[in-house]
């Protein structure tokens, strides 16, 4: 990503917005609670240094989480998603500028979709791969074109 404060919102967006997907795909309610992003188990993150965890609480006509982040520098950031995952891009707080869609799949699944200021987008999926581990995986492309994939792994505490 081009900067460090778009990497942090691709990485606060995208997890938000992928583990509420998550919840749905198992289809339990036991899928909602709190997720701790796991360093060792992900790949290529923006900002591997960030921890960062995700509390969600009701997945069904509304996807209703809260994301935090510590950066490494300590400094602290929240974000909020309550809304239904209807396709429609949106304005989304935590940048000016920064746009986002989420939309359900059939098979239950959140497929996100963010835009960035700069140019840069990024589209990801999460895979609910057992009752405490959620894998997530994110093409992202920067301002000039070129694309990068990562993947990022939560755990359910």
């Amino acid at each position: 990503m081009s900067t460090p404060i778009a990497r942090f919102l691709a990485t606060l967006v995208g997890s938000l917005c992928f583990l509420a997907g998550a919840a749905s795909a198992g289809g339990s309610a036991a899928q909602v609670g709190t997720w701790v992003h796991n360093p060792r188990e992900s790949i290529n993150m923006p900002d591997p240094d960030e921890a960062q965890t995700v509390e969600i609480r009701r997945d069904d006509t509304v996807l209703d989480y809260t994301w935090t982040g510590i950066a490494k520098d300590g400094k602290t950031s929240t974000f909020s998603y309550s809304m239904a995952a209807d396709g429609v891009v949106r304005a989304l707080p935590g940048s000016e500028g920064l746009r986002g869609s989420m939309t359900r799949t059939p098979s239950g699944v959140i497929e996100a979709k963010l835009f960035f200021p700069d140019g840069s987008s990024e589209e990801k999926f999460c895979i609910l791969t057992s009752a405490k581990r959620l894998t997530c995986f994110a093409t992202f492309t920067d301002g000039t074109g070129k694309t990068s994939l990562f993947k990022q792994v939560f755990d359910k505490r």
